[in-house]
């Protein structure tokens, strides 16, 4: 499978650092920080034309909100009041997006990690980044065998 994956070329620090602590702490690997765009691409050449299809405009997102999830891949996450900038990048793609929440993963795991401490979380929200770069993953269900395929950077 493929997954579209909206990326700053140069990470942010704080939540950086946070998702690494998680995965350390939990025993689990470690990820980039991104906002996956589109997922479950089934070839690579539909991941190219899909590519395509997105907006190619640098945007900056506030993260204001820490929500917790039921799903492996959603289980700690940032989330962003003000959702406009997801869904137009995505509003070309037919059947897409079917039941999706754009947001910033911290944490994946089948539980919250044991150093999660909302308080700590509330301090680094409200959190702007930058996206400037739209990268192309090939991913599966173990993150240790995620790969970069190809990134494009924003105008």
């Amino acid at each position: 499978m493929y997954s579209i994956w909206l990326q700053n070329s140069i990470h942010n620090d704080k939540i950086y650092n946070l998702i690494e602590r998680y995965a350390r702490e939990e025993k689990k690997d470690s990820f980039f920080p991104h906002v996956t765009l589109v997922s479950k691409i089934n070839s690579y050449e539909k991941a190219m034309e899909v590519l395509q299809l997105l907006s190619n405009k640098k945007c900056n997102i506030t993260f204001d909100k820490i929500s917790t999830g039921d799903t492996y891949f959603q289980k700690l996450y940032l989330e962003s009041s003000d959702n406009s900038y997801f869904f137009n990048s995505v509003s070309k793609i037919e059947g897409w997006p079917n039941l999706w929440v754009p947001h910033l993963s911290l944490s994946y795991g089948d539980e919250l990690p044991k150093s999660f401490d909302l308080g700590e979380l509330n301090e680094l929200i409200p959190i702007t980044i930058s996206f400037d770069t739209l990268s192309l993953y090939k991913t599966g269900p173990k993150v240790s065998e995620w790969k970069e395929i190809t990134t494009l950077l924003m105008d």
